[in-house]
């Protein structure tokens, strides 16, 4: 069984470049294909439309490309689990519940893969089986339950205006209630706050997990829904989710700035990606949203699969001050792990330059509200400082306090990120020049042209200095900082005293009750009727068999 999953890989990655050429032909000939299965049963129609456009189609090639590396990287990463199997069958339905997400435009059928990558979410996030992946799993449920109730609530509003489908809607224009359920539906699947707490506490999940959650998947679903839906949102829609987006953007960098675990310190960049996606959505550039979204999932893979070898190999450590000398036994996951991390902040001429370059000079072009524009620039320095720091930590470093343990498979996990390796350096060349051509050519004066790279300068020094110098915190107001602003205490921790100790008490209280009055009463009482009924019992015995002699008697008297 273990062996299908692994012939997948291939099946995977050739499917996903079919459908990335197929892309390419859409987006030069313009055109688009709309499927729809229908089944009538008397007067009840029942249909399942599916839409291939060039946006889907890159979306999907990008979604079968990391699957299909992750599950390579899985053949090896998992396999001292006793549970593999398992794993991999919730792998493949969380994929295909993607699928479902991008390619129906229909709200009803698109629900079948909103609410696959909840429910799947939730059971890979547990896959431990521990206290601390119970909670997360809880946390990660019930958030993205929220979001569940708003897009029924969408569906019901669609379900009064004759279509589920959306495609009827798009010149609508009194579609307030809807637009804003929708947006807060996308805002709890992409984790901007205040719903910001599950995205780290995922990390109990697989590293295998994390980086098909965290790259292409379920935390990017809500991006994609906005993308397509984007004429929904109204005027003031669009300045409450800048708000929202730039607040999760600056929280997320200054947690990242703060955090020592290696896991949670790329989800933190996550979240700031999402926040500086949802933000180019709420300044309408939509196309460039997606751009960076692409370019965003092939190097985010990368870099959590590179974290988990890394993890794998120092005994489950995820501290980066335990970590160092990496460049001698890794050197070549850590020149691609180093080169999704340049590409996460930007470096000149790697995938994340192609598209976060464009769409900060965009913003230069643009009339934006002073606030913003020192919100936006300051999350990008945070995104430098952070991305800097994990390089120093991990490179630069020339101690670590923990022994090497380097696999014999490693080999086999690298190849499984040549792919992901390739795309972070070529995709975003490639994508704006077959893609997003017009963008390309932007005039700004000297000072707005370098203002992005003196900003990348001065957070690099910055980081340096500040890295070398400081391994410890011990205060209250960076406690607060680096903790998410305590959204997570106040969303579990909070109440989980209470409520524990009123479950525990009421389960101690059920269970005497229930030995008491269900145990020993109850078997007091059976054990009495009982004892009654076999004294009946034997009495009426007694007289059928004192009765049945006399009666045989009379009748052989009778008979003489």
């Amino acid at each position: 069984m273990f062996n299908i999953f692994f012939f997948a890989f291939p099946l995977f990655i050739i499917t996903s470049f079919f459908f990335f050429f197929f892309s390419f032909n859409m987006i030069f000939l313009n055109y688009s294909y709309f499927f729809s299965w229908n089944m009538y049963i008397s007067s009840f129609c029942v249909s399942f439309p599916l839409y291939f456009d060039y946006i889907s189609c890159i979306f999907m090639s990008m979604v079968l490309l990391i699957s299909g590396s992750i599950i390579f990287y899985s053949f090896y990463y998992m396999e001292e689990e006793f549970y593999k199997i398992r794993f991999f069958f919730l792998m493949f339905l969380f994929v295909i519940s993607m699928i479902f997400l991008i390619l129906c435009p229909n709200f009803f059928c698109m629900l079948l893969g909103w609410d696959g990558l909840g429910l799947i979410s939730y059971c890979l996030v547990i896959y431990y089986q521990n206290y601390k992946s119970y909670s997360s799993g809880m946390i990660t449920a019930l958030t993205n339950r929220i979001g569940d109730v708003f897009i029924l609530a969408c569906i019901s509003m669609f379900f009064s205006m004759g279509s589920w489908n959306y495609m009827n809607y798009v010149f609508f224009v009194n579609l307030d209630w809807f637009s804003l359920f929708f947006l807060i539906a996308s805002l709890t699947k992409s984790a901007q706050i205040p719903f910001s707490a599950w995205l780290p506490a995922a990390m109990a999940a697989p590293t295998p997990v994390s980086s098909l959650v965290h790259s292409s998947t379920l935390v990017t679903a809500g991006v994609y829904i906005m993308i397509r839906f984007n004429y929904f949102l109204t005027e003031n829609l669009k300045f409450f989710l800048m708000l929202i987006s730039l607040t999760t953007m600056i929280m997320s960098g200054i947690s990242g700035v703060f955090e020592f675990d290696l896991k949670k310190i790329i989800a933190l960049s996550t979240l700031s990606q999402l926040g500086f996606m949802m933000y180019c959505i709420s300044l309408g550039l939509n196309n460039l949203a997606f751009f960076h979204l692409i370019t965003h999932a092939s190097f985010k893979a990368l870099l959590f699969m590179c974290a988990g070898l890394f993890i794998h190999n120092f005994y489950d450590n995820q501290d980066i001050r335990f970590f160092g000398l990496m460049n001698k036994n890794f050197s070549f996951s850590l020149s691609m792990f180093n080169v999704a991390n340049l590409s996460l902040c930007g470096f000149p001429f790697l995938s994340g330059f192609f598209s976060k370059d464009l769409i900060l000079e965009l913003i230069l072009l643009k009339k934006v509200n002073l606030i913003y524009f020192f919100l936006v620039f300051l999350g990008t320095f945070l995104t430098v400082f952070y991305t800097i720091r994990l390089i120093y930590f991990l490179t630069l470093k020339n101690v670590f306090f923990l022994p090497l343990e380097v696999s014999n498979n490693k080999l086999g996990i690298e190849y499984s990120m040549i792919f992901l390796f390739f795309f972070s350096i070529f995709l975003g060349f490639f994508g704006s020049l077959y893609f997003f051509f017009p963008y390309n050519y932007i005039v700004l004066p000297l000072n707005m042209k370098v203002f992005v790279l003196l900003l990348c300068f001065m957070s690099f020094f910055l980081c340096y200095i500040y890295s070398s110098k400081l391994l410890y915190f011990n205060s209250n107001l960076i406690l607060y900082l680096s903790q998410m602003w305590f959204l997570h205490f106040m969303k579990s921790d909070f109440l989980k005293f209470w409520f524990f100790s009123f479950s525990f008490k009421v389960t101690k209280s059920l269970n005497g009750f229930l030995e008491l009055y269900f145990g020993y009463y109850i078997y007091m009482y059976i054990f009495n009727i009982s004892s009654i009924l076999n004294k009946f019992m034997k009495m009426v015995f007694s007289y059928f068999f004192v009765l049945f002699l006399f009666f045989f008697f009379v009748f052989v008297l009778l008979n003489l």
